[in-house]
């Protein structure tokens, strides 16, 4: 099985990983099939996946997730690299990440004289999407919302990251009898395997060692930006850290916000108790994880999946998030939950001794997903 995953993103680069498209490639592979990954020109070769990229575009700096008007040019280019690879790879099937994998996708076979079946992987509604990292940019949502509204009964299978988005695509999607969820599982031969960290790494691993002192430690690793709950956190943890020194907040990431939020670090003079450490490396987290007594996901209000809920799980972190119904299929009652982020002193006492959490990862080993997905590959190439 030739497969064609189109990831209209910097996959694996300094501005995100993805590990998504990552792991199911990865395993996918060990299933037997044969991936190649066309993507934008950001990022680096991981785990020895076939990905081709398109040219570089200098003037593309933007690093945050959601539209920009700058992508159109790199998708243009990203659909003419698919229509390459269609007509040279031959692939049976065509995988696209998100609404404009599959635009690209959708538009790159229509160009060649072949017709592989195209799987859509969806992690939310494209106006929810909008809502969340767009909400300003009316004039783009009115025209591409209706837009995904009249492509999206053209792919052959579409499949979903979470409970929660099903319902929603099933009021879009005609075929409900094709649509499947995927959820984000736990690589566990990343967990599994200690990681090899370069000597700056192990130099910033040293300085969170002394920077902690004998305090327990929240860690949230993420997208630095409002939509994500970060400065909501912030204001949350400025209140508590007030009342209580027994816990010290470590911020890792990146985003447009991340200036914003280092500022009101300062001018609160929460130095002490907060630090941010930048990017980490995928391949580099359960190192960073090791560290922590206590995990954060701010993420509040989203029927959209939570990735990284999955690896704080597999680090055995108690987990502080938002009481809702994608977080409560995930942890069920060993969740630490908010309703409000006045709520945070309270679930962090609760935490009472450096013990790591037992959860069924068995359920959600990324194999398994994986499986499932090859799967449906199949089946949609036999119809």
């Amino acid at each position: 099985m030739k497969i064609l995953t189109i990831a209209a993103t910097p996959f694996f680069s300094d501005r995100g990983c993805h590990m998504r498209i990552y792991s199911g490639a990865k395993y996918l592979e060990k299933f037997g099939a044969q991936v190649k990954i066309c993507t934008y020109f950001a990022g680096e070769s991981v785990g020895g996946l076939d990905v081709e990229r398109i040219g570089n575009v200098r003037w593309y700096k933007r690093t945050a997730p959601g539209f920009s008007w700058g992508k159109f040019w790199l998708d243009i280019k990203l659909i003419f690299l698919c229509r390459r690879v269609i007509q040279d790879f031959r692939p049976d099937i065509i995988h696209g990440h998100m609404y404009e994998g599959f635009g690209v996708g959708y538009m790159a076979k229509r160009m060649t004289l072949r017709n592989p079946p195209i799987v859509v992987d969806l992690q939310a509604d494209l106006d929810e999407e909008f809502r969340n990292y767009n909400r300003k940019n009316f004039i783009a949502r009115r025209i591409f919302v209706w837009l995904s509204r009249r492509l999206i009964n053209r792919c052959n299978w579409l499949v979903v990251s979470s409970e929660n988005v099903k319902p929603r695509m099933e009021k879009l999607y005609k075929h409900k009898d094709r649509i499947d969820i995927i959820r984000d599982g736990i690589d566990l031969d990343l967990f599994r395997n200690i990681p090899r960290l370069t000597e700056e790494e192990r130099k910033k691993i040293e300085g969170i060692k002394q920077w902690k002192e004998n305090k327990k430690l929240l860690v949230y690793i993420g997208g630095l930006s409002d939509n994500k709950g970060v400065g909501e956190l912030l204001e949350g943890f400025k209140k508590f850290a007030a009342q209580s020194q027994g816990w010290k907040l470590l911020i890792g990431g990146f985003g447009n916000d991340e200036e914003k939020y280092e500022e009101f670090v300062k001018g609160n003079h929460l130095d002490q108790w907060v630090h941010f450490i930048g990017k980490v490396k995928y391949f580099s987290l359960p190192a960073y994880l090791a560290l922590a007594d206590a995990a954060i996901d701010p993420k509040n209000g989203s029927t959209e999946a939570s990735g990284k809920l999955v690896n704080l799980m597999a680090a055995g972190l108690p987990i502080v998030c938002f009481d809702n119904e994608f977080n409560r299929s995930r942890l069920g009652e060993k969740g630490l939950y908010l309703q409000t982020f006045g709520e945070l002193g309270g679930a962090l006492e609760k935490i009472g001794t450096l013990e790591r959490t037992s959860y069924n990862l068995e359920d959600l080993d990324e194999e398994k997903e994986a499986k499932k997905l090859f799967d449906i590959f199949q089946s949609v190439i036999q119809k």
